[in-house]
């Protein structure tokens, strides 16, 4: 008896241990994506948790602001301390120009706050480590392709630097690890060219600009509307003909997915909601591994104690 007790304390022991390490090996699906909408044809405009590994809608809110006619939103970004998203909201009647509001967004209800007028006609904005926003204009903006931060007590503008490179699109994104703004902008073809589409590293202490070389499976990466920083120096972009891609520190993209909404902003764990562990597919493997490992040692233990 002693030898099956201790044959089950091991079995025990041993599949603790797995699920110990399969901790370590959740995927990143963990990580709630939300993705703001900008719909065309008066469409109301949405807050979407979407999948982060192919662009899928999991569940979608309206977003409202109090006193305003919402028409959609043209940047989203978490606060790197206090975990609150801020939005580019854009409000005003139909068929009446826009005006942009800073504001920030309840993951849960799809109601934002108003801070205050953005006073340009921002395209996208990004959070970098300490805390400043910056944002991007337009290239229909006065000035356009203009790289901005934004004061987040009262949405003021102060201009750091033209930026020029790039036809239309825009989008923005901070890289925590090499602590460098990373800057799209353009579409179609030339890639890699200041008059076609681009992507450039802005170190925001010294203002210097850097540029990436597009490569990889570029089928359908046209111009992108929305980016975030992932992990590991990888971005998710949504483009503006509703596709999602993943793009590399070095520029290299691969497709995950078509999406049904045009994404013009994307920001992870809004709210610093805690995810719900989704376990990868090797952690899948591993698990099914391990239990096939215990039941065959726990029933070889037995048959020979029977013996």
């Amino acid at each position: 008896m002693k030898y099956m007790n201790r044959s089950i304390t091991v079995a025990v022991s041993f599949l603790a241990l797995t699920f110990l390490l399969l901790s370590f090996s959740l995927s990143v699906n963990a990580q709630t994506l939300y993705s703001c909408e900008s719909p065309s044809g008066g469409s109301n405009p949405f807050l979407h948790t979407i999948n982060p590994n192919t662009g899928a809608i999991i569940s979608t809110t309206e977003i409202t602001l109090d006193g305003e006619t919402v028409r959609g939103c043209n940047g989203m970004a978490k606060h790197p301390q206090t975990d609150v998203c801020y939005m580019i909201v854009n409000v005003g009647k139909p068929r009446v120009p826009s005006q942009r509001r800073l504001a920030t967004i309840d993951q849960n209800t799809g109601v934002a706050t108003a801070i205050g007028n953005a006073e340009q006609t921002f395209s996208t904005i990004a959070f970098t480590a300490d805390g400043t926003l910056y944002g991007v204009t337009g290239n229909g903006a006065s000035p356009p392709e203009t790289l901005f931060t934004i004061d987040t007590n009262n949405g003021s503008t102060t201009q750091v630097m033209p930026l020029g490179n790039g036809n239309d699109g825009e989008t923005l994104a901070f890289n925590p690890v090499k602590s460098l703004l990373y800057h799209g902008s353009g579409n179609g073809i030339p890639y890699n060219d200041p008059s076609g589409q681009i992507l450039e590293t802005i170190n925001p202490l010294t203002l210097q600009i850097t540029p990436r070389t597009i490569q990889g499976n570029l089928d359908n990466f046209e111009e992108q509307s929305s980016m975030v920083y992932r992990s590991v120096n990888v971005f998710l972009t949504g483009t503006i003909d509703k596709y999602f891609f993943s793009i590399t520190d070095s520029g290299f993209v691969t497709k995950l997915g078509e999406m049904d909404h045009v994404s013009k902003g994307l920001a992870f764990d809004c709210g610093g909601a805690a995810p719900v562990p989704t376990m990868s597919e090797w952690g899948l493997i591993s698990t099914v591994i391990a239990l096939g490992l215990v039941s065959f040692f726990v029933l070889r233990r037995r048959s020979a104690f029977q013996k």
